[in-house]
């Protein structure tokens, strides 16, 4: 929640203020990200007011002024750990985001059709797919931020802030839609939805990585978006992208495979080796399409990746990787590929055609004979 006091982003988004009022200690039980950041984090600022008991309830307001935290006797609703809004533009009177999160995490945004987001943050957000609507997303909140923002030191006074808040705010999960003149946003994490936002945009904005959107999406995406994002950098139009390839391979399995079938489209024969080693019977998914792998681009493949192929398929943890007869392949005299089962709608088509051939020749014979009893 402190994206605002930093100077370079303040410079983009001069007119940005945020919101908030948050409940005692006893409601945060449910928001371990929300707790630390209120009773361990903020009370190590210079802007933290001195009596201030940082287990009792408070407020702030941060804008490119600084950040200010008072003492605050307003009610809570039943329920909720954290209330607030959030204006962009135009003062006071501009449209406002307002937001709740519940003591369990759960958060709920309500916006005007006419709100919007200056574009740095904007594009911040799109990095990992967060601008789309009607479709359910998850993200591993830890592994966005550490790709957004790049390499830190613990000396940097947002080291904490972007390694600790983030691990214990976890996976969060949110649906984006409209309903009638509003824009309603409905999530949840271990530290609702506003602080992981605003852990986002700052590692996007001020952080010192340089991933594209679809590395992000691939390494911290938990839902569909993932496999289509390796899929995406799998494209025969798009630059190979080695390096976030390679570190899928050592994910989930179906990680594993997509990144395999990825780099087999983009035809990168020396990437073999890691592909081979990315393979064992602990992985199905990710054995079978590296055994596809071999056969698709040993053909192509170079002395020297040939000669580092065969020195990973002697060391595979995969029997059926270390039993393939290369020399086989690269000579075309390999295991004879099955025919291709035709479809169900071609078989049946098939069928049909041979019964109308059968019932035809039956007809003409019949016809044959009735015409030599009249004759």
């Amino acid at each position: 929640m402190l994206w605002l006091a930093c100077p370079g982003i303040a410079q983009r988004v001069p007119d940005a203020h945020l919101y908030a009022a948050v409940a005692a200690s006893e409601h945060r039980g449910g928001v371990p990200a929300i707790a630390w950041l209120c009773e361990e984090y903020l009370p190590t600022l210079a802007a933290w007011p001195a009596g201030l008991d940082p287990r009792g309830p408070f407020s702030l307001h941060l804008s490119h002024d600084g950040i200010h935290i008072a003492a605050t006797a307003v009610s809570m609703p039943a329920g909720a750990v954290a209330f607030g809004s959030c204006v962009f533009e135009g003062g006071a009177d501009a449209p406002q985001l307002v937001w709740r999160c519940a003591s369990d995490g759960r958060e709920e945004w309500f916006a005007p059709t006419d709100f919007a987001l200056p574009t740095d943050l904007h594009d911040a957000l799109a990095t990992i797919g967060a601008d789309a609507l009607d479709v359910p997303r998850t993200v591993q909140l830890p592994v966005a931020i550490a790709h957004l923002a790049g390499i830190s030191v613990d000396t940097d006074p947002r080291s904490a802030l972007l390694r600790l808040a983030p691990a214990l705010c976890g996976e969060a999960t949110w649906l984006a839609e409209r309903r009638g003149t509003r824009l309603h946003v409905c999530g949840r994490s271990d530290g609702g939805l506003m602080l992981p936002t605003t852990l986002l945009i700052l590692a996007a904005l001020d952080g010192s990585g340089e991933p594209t959107p679809l590395a992000v999406r691939a390494f911290a995406a938990r839902d569909g978006d993932r496999t289509e994002a390796t899929r995406q950098l799998g494209r025969p139009d798009r630059a190979l992208d080695r390096d976030t390839l390679r570190a899928l391979l050592v994910g989930e399995d179906h990680a594993r495979l997509t990144a395999i079938d990825a780099l087999s489209r983009q035809h990168a024969a020396a990437e073999l080796p890691h592909i081979i080693a990315a393979a064992d019977e602990r992985h199905p998914l990710a054995e079978l399409a590296a055994i596809d792998a071999v056969k698709r681009l040993w053909p192509i493949a170079d002395a020297d990746a040939r000669q580092a192929t065969r020195r990973a398929l002697f060391h595979s943890a995969s029997p059926r990787l270390r039993g393939l007869d290369v020399d086989a392949l690269a000579t075309g005299h390999g295991t004879p590929v099955p025919p291709r089962a035709l479809p169900a709608r071609a078989r049946l088509v098939l069928a049909l055609g041979l019964l109308a051939l059968g019932l035809f020749w039956l007809w003409r014979r019949e016809h044959h004979r009735l015409g030599l009893q009249h004759a």
